[in-house]
């Protein structure tokens, strides 16, 4: 880079195009990152999604030490637009309790071998999403890691363009 360039660039800040000539590797990993996220709100733009979720009915458990868990739960974008990436993340309250697996009916499934995580997340397949005014009924499943007595899990909603709803479930043995 010529001292021409430094200086030009020192007195406008780091711009795109500085990143570009710092190197290829750069060049390469900063536009990607930058241009794979937002290509999805960009279709799903304008108007404003809500949701609400509730349970519909108690959950269910079984299994030991392995604790399986499902709870039927009904999403409505309540907004007046589409809803965009519609995915739920699983998170168990307490930091020593982990996850194994998490699925919402209909979408790709989570899992994590080993000793689990503290979330999992999964996304509504492209046809899955809801439309102003729709419902969904959906039959949530988890399985914690642990032989705890009492355990609380949230269940939350959300989308891209920036709704959300959340539920929790307790379990106790």
């Amino acid at each position: 880079m010529s001292d021409t360039q430094q200086s030009a660039d020192t007195r406008q800040g780091l711009r795109r195009r500085s990143v570009v000539r710092a190197g290829a590797t750069a060049a390469w990993a900063v536009p990607v990152v930058a241009m794979a996220a937002p290509a999805s709100a960009a279709s799903c733009s304008g108007g404003s999604t809500s949701l609400t979720a509730v349970k519909v009915g108690k959950h269910e458990q079984a299994g030991s030490p392995k604790l399986t868990v499902t709870q039927t739960v009904m999403v409505c974008n309540t907004g007046d637009s589409p809803t965009c990436d519609l995915a739920a993340t699983a998170t168990v309250e307490v930091a020593s309790t982990k996850l194994n697996r998490f699925a919402v009916s209909g979408w790709p499934a989570a899992a994590e071998l080993g000793a689990g995580a503290r979330s999992l997340t999964v996304m509504a397949p492209a046809t899955g999403q809801l439309q102003p005014g729709q419902c969904a009924t959906y039959t949530v499943s988890y399985t914690l890691h642990d032989a705890e007595k009492h355990h609380r899990t949230t269940i939350t909603f959300f989308t891209s363009n920036g709704a959300t709803a959340s539920i929790t479930v307790t379990t106790d043995r």
